[in-house]
């Protein structure tokens, strides 16, 4: 009855699919708002199942600690303890951030835009000033190249404040309840994903095993596991590197008595998660605040101190703690920001690495299973050596 069951299902499924591959070509766009649509209607599940993603390696680590400990008592309660102290500690970072580090931020970039009008003209000064009877820097125009820097950064910050963009934001203000509601369940869904993970994969694979043979699912399964793994790896590894990196750059702005370090390291360390690319615009933009609040040589200083942390991470830290997770040569990763970058923007950027590391994957198994095929049967080892 089971294998009857499964021929129906097939047979049903093939038409089926041609349809629905035909009308959603047919009527692209109004797909792609049905899938909008429907995970917006779902976010809650789907930010459980992200949060849940991100907390199940040190939910299993500390878990797989407590089982190692002598007594009945803590195999019950080597679950329920390790949730609790994962949680407990999201909360503590999250309460750390809103209460402490947040104010800061924003007291700091409040103050830098109240100030960047005077800091510029000090430095447009300082810059006439430096180049004034020298013909050969004269002709670069540094000063008018500043002005029409922070005037197109002024611009840019100016449509993002416009009537509409404000009382848009008033308006999602007023689904705060809403928005606080879909946090709460997400949050419960977390915790029940990894409470009872395991039914939970027990019950995914007695309904994959409805349409899939046991043989492609065991394959499925092993090649849905290795993907989780290269995208937590990868996204703790980055998080680790940018926080080394951020923590780095801070200290070193402080040492140089640099305005709002704490804000510009921040800064350098979220972009430090975008390969390449991130550290450079990083660096540009510290330098440039540098300049526009203290001086030239401030500025020369911490473009060198810049140079320098970024060629140890880019050599020593960052290939030991993300390269390893994913395997990538350099100008795979420049290939993988480049191309998802063009098709999906931001987040193409932000998840190229890890998805050019999935399609490794699959070519390097599709490799091996050709030449697994093109080999001979009677070849012995000794030949295959040789």
């Amino acid at each position: 009855m089971n294998r009857k069951l499964r021929h129906w299902l097939w047979y049903f499924s093939l038409p089926a699919a041609a349809i629905l591959l035909y009308k959603l070509w047919d009527n692209f766009s109004q797909a792609i708002g049905l899938v909008g649509t429907l995970i917006s209607i779902l976010a809650p599940f789907v930010g459980g199942f992200v949060l849940a993603f991100f907390l199940y390696a040190p939910c299993n680590w500390l878990e797989g600690k407590l089982l190692r400990l002598k007594g009945k008592a803590w195999k019950k309660l080597a679950r329920p303890l390790s949730l609790t102290v994962v949680y407990l500690a999201l909360l503590g970072i999250v309460a750390l951030l809103v209460y402490l580090i947040l104010p800061l931020v924003v007291s700091s970039i409040t103050s830098l835009v109240n100030t960047m009008p005077d800091y510029l003209r000090t430095t447009t000064q300082r810059i006439n000033e430096f180049i004034s009877g020298n013909k050969f820097l004269a002709q670069f125009e540094l000063a008018d190249k500043l002005t029409d820097v922070y005037q197109y950064l002024l611009e840019a910050l100016t449509k993002l404040l416009t009537t509409e963009n404000i009382l848009t934001a008033i308006k999602g203000v007023g689904s705060v309840a809403s928005s606080l509601l879909n946090v709460l369940i997400a949050f419960i869904v977390s915790v029940y994903m990894l409470s009872g993970r395991e039914s939970l994969f027990r019950a995914l694979r007695a309904v994959c095993g409805l349409f899939i043979k046991p043989a492609p699912l065991t394959t499925i399964r092993r090649y849905t596991v290795q993907i989780g793994h290269i995208f937590s790896n990868y996204f703790y590894g980055a998080f680790i590197d940018a926080l080394a990196v951020g923590v780095v750059v801070s200290i070193g702005l402080l040492i140089f008595r640099v305005p709002y370090a704490l804000l510009l390291g921040m800064a350098m360390g979220l972009l430090n998660m975008i390969p390449y690319f991130g550290a450079i615009i990083g660096g540009v933009g510290v330098a440039l605040i540098t300049l526009l609040t203290t001086n030239i040589y401030t500025t020369i200083a911490v473009v060198i101190y810049m140079v320098v942390v970024q060629q140890v991470d880019a050599n020593i830290i960052q290939p030991r703690i993300v390269g390893g997770s994913v395997g990538l040569r350099p100008i795979y990763v420049l290939l993988a920001i480049t191309l998802f970058g063009g098709l999906f923007g931001f987040w193409g950027i932000f998840l190229g690495v890890p998805l050019m590391a999935v399609v490794q994957l699959f070519v390097k198994a599709a490799i091996a299973r050709k030449e697994q095929r093109n080999k001979k049967p009677d070849d012995s080892p000794s030949e295959t050596a040789e």
